[in-house]
């Protein structure tokens, strides 16, 4: 044994038997994601996914995302009068306000789905997955919307949106918007 692997080994020892045990710090570990997630094929993305409504994942941009869908389904939202507005690309903000609300109960009476209630759940996220294509080059994936064709990206199997449908691609986070 060499002279420097003895003292090393005695060093160690002592820091051993005197309780000064060496403290490894714990691995890092990568917050968990907490976003709209796919893999595969794009027709069983969105089936299992949370609920989005003015109670679940109100401000964020997995919010956007479904805002986008509306835009694209060319969804309508009704004010207090009960006069219809179509939900334009200026609505697409993240935030599942009134507007969103509407639009989103109008967009299941018109695919005639059972919960028309306005809150994004699993029949409403199957329902759309339906009209994904992709993913194409860049990760593109395609919502081939009944009014217009509507662009997500998917890389490393999450998903990106547009905030008001231009600018940077954002990750579609539950928990965060922008």
């Amino acid at each position: 044994m060499s002279m420097r692997t003895r003292v090393v080994a005695l060093a160690t020892a002592v820091l051993l038997g005197a309780g000064g045990g060496l403290a490894l710090a714990p691995a890092a570990s990568a917050a968990p994601y907490h976003g709209i997630d796919g893999g595969g094929s794009v027709l069983d993305d969105w089936q299992d996914e949370e609920n989005l409504g003015v109670d679940d994942y109100a401000s964020s941009n997995a919010t956007a995302l479904w805002e986008t869908v509306l835009w694209a389904d060319g969804a309508q939202w009704q004010d207090d009068d009960g006069d219809s507005h179509p939900f334009t690309k200026s609505l697409i903000d993240g935030s599942f306000g009134p507007e969103t609300e509407s639009a989103t109960q109008w967009w299941q009476d018109h695919f005639n789905l059972s919960d028309n209630d306005g809150v994004v759940t699993d029949q409403t996220w199957t329902f759309a997955q339906q009209r994904l294509t992709g993913p194409a080059a860049g990760g593109i994936v395609t919502y081939n919307g009944t009014v217009r064709k509507a662009t997500f990206k998917r890389v490393s199997n999450k998903y990106r949106v547009r905030i008001k449908g231009t600018g940077s691609w954002r990750i579609a986070y539950y928990d965060q918007l922008g």
